[in-house]
């Protein structure tokens, strides 16, 4: 196997090796640097990379609230589904756990589901503030459902942040009524 020197005395002639290994690297830099871009010599405007990352429409307030609505709907389902299920016991405890990982996928859901629209201008702020607080929900829901005992599950199931008041700020630059309260919850 030939060795590459990269050092050469002035005048000397580089390794063939040498030349293959600058021309792929050129090529695969020239290729990777025009993936994509909008414009006519090789690099994306900062206007277009702008436009192109926005390129789904702001949804308008109706079209918002009702997207709100459906992506939400799974979430409160599964969250309803876990908090009316019956005192955990031993005997019950998986299904609890099955519950309880059932509500971190559908708030998971819905976060992502948020992350996925431009929101109008008012409620983008309590979106993307809701959307950190889901996700946080979601951490909480997988730590239940991770618990292996009645007790680690019960100290798990009392950090689960059921609800938030950014569900209402979101709701009303929406112009939806508010929601149902969470019985027994006070929002964080």
């Amino acid at each position: 196997m030939e060795r590459l020197n990269f050092r050469r005395a002035e005048g000397q002639a580089r390794p063939m090796k040498y030349h293959l290994v600058a021309a792929a690297v050129a090529a695969s830099l020239s290729v990777s640097g025009l993936a994509g871009c909008g414009s006519g010599d090789g690099h994306a405007t900062p206007a277009a990379k702008a436009s192109s990352a926005h390129a789904t429409p702001v949804l308008t307030v109706k079209a918002a609230g009702e997207t709100y609505l459906k992506l939400s709907a799974a979430s409160n389902a599964a969250r309803e589904a876990w908090m009316s299920a019956p005192a955990p016991t031993a005997q019950n405890l998986a299904k609890h756990k099955r519950l309880a990982a059932r509500a971190a996928d559908a708030t998971v859901a819905f976060s992502q589901g948020l992350r996925a629209h431009r929101w109008p201008g008012r409620a983008q702020p309590y979106v993307t503030a809701l959307d950190k607080a889901l996700q946080e929900r979601a951490a909480a829901y997988r730590r239940v459902a991770a618990a292996g005992t009645v007790s680690a599950y019960l100290a798990a199931a009392a950090q689960v942040p059921v609800t938030t008041s950014l569900t209402a700020d979101v709701r009303k630059a929406l112009g939806l009524p508010e929601a149902a309260i969470v019985k027994g919850v006070t929002p964080r």
